[in-house]
């Protein structure tokens, strides 16, 4: 059995549709549905449960989730450890990133990086180790960069003393819900009653940014769903299972169309920084380079507009 399988798996969980999976592994759709089912005879149970949109795990799929994401991480960890004693190449970056900002912000972000600097070959890792791990890797010497999100009710214990932080742009956490037949969301915060919550569960970023707001402003939440990855949660916003906070980068796009609409006012909504961290004490020339680069692009950007929002 290939840890990609694996991997195929965790990343359809977290889509839930896979067409959208087979884009972020990076094959068809047809390769992708026969990995899945090379691994549902591995197992020697099916795994998904493709008659329902979005798709579904049955339970046997459920079961193995953390099972299949401890076993990745594991992988994935060893791998990192041992390739951190090797000596990279002189154009390689190894940075880790949360998975909402390798769909949403990397893409466009290196290409106007690579345009300081040129080609690039960047290892991106933390696809999907929950923040914990990513934070770990990057503080460990795993990786060169880290690219996150950043709250101020969200500790990521990176002392300034050791590693400082460079602010690549804005975003926002925002409410948001499939519209009903009259173009009101569904689901919706104001409506004074139970509202369905698709829940970022207690270990991801977004869910730890999420929890004051929760507290400080109590409302009577019946969980419908929970998947740690924002893109997962989105799919099933799309088709009504609930409202759930999404990034305004990722959302925007269904905004646009209509297939989503705000589900709560400003007061709902969660102010956020992108930031790239690097460690003080290691200045490999391609790094410095790549950090002079995103210095570079946030002194081209005016006061009130940042590489998220232009975006939009």
């Amino acid at each position: 059995m290939e840890l990609k399988l694996l991997e195929d798996f965790l990343c359809l969980n977290d889509t839930r549709n896979f067409s959208r999976a087979a884009e972020a592994r990076n094959v068809t759709q047809s390769a992708l549905s026969k990995r899945i089912r090379t691994l549902e005879h591995w197992v020697g149970a099916t795994l998904v449960d493709r008659s329902s949109y979005p798709i579904e795990l049955t339970p046997e799929g459920a079961a193995m989730v953390p099972q299949a994401r401890e076993l990745v991480a594991t992988f994935l960890g060893m791998r990192s450890g041992i390739r951190a004693f090797a000596t990279p190449g002189r154009n390689c970056i190894r940075l880790a990133a949360l998975h909402t900002l390798r769909v949403a912000f990397l893409p466009e972000w290196r290409q106007r990086i690579e345009a300081a600097t040129g080609p690039l070959v960047i290892e991106s890792t933390g696809s999907f180790a929950a923040y914990a791990q990513t934070l770990r890797q990057f503080r460990n010497g795993e990786t060169d960069l880290l690219l996150t999100y950043t709250h101020d009710s969200v500790a990521n214990g990176l002392c300034s003393e050791e590693f400082e932080s460079c602010l690549l742009g804005q975003d926002r956490l925002l409410p948001v819900s499939a519209p009903g037949t009259d173009g009101r969301p569904l689901h919706q915060l104001d409506s004074g009653g139970v509202v369905n919550f698709l829940s970022y569960g207690t270990s991801s970023f977004f869910a730890r940014a999420l929890a004051p707001l929760l507290s400080e402003r109590p409302r009577a939440l019946n969980v419908a769903a929970t998947n740690a990855m924002s893109v997962g949660l989105q799919s099933l916003a799309k088709v009504g299972c609930g409202l759930a906070w999404i990034p305004e980068s990722l959302a925007l796009p269904d905004l646009r169309s209509g297939e989503l609409v705000l589900a709560g006012g400003p007061e709902w909504v969660l102010e956020l920084e992108v930031r790239l961290f690097r460690h003080r004490r290691t200045k490999r020339p391609v790094t410095e380079r790549v950090w002079q680069a995103a210095q570079g692009l946030l002194a081209e950007e005016s006061a009130n507009v940042t590489p998220l929002r232009r975006r939009g």
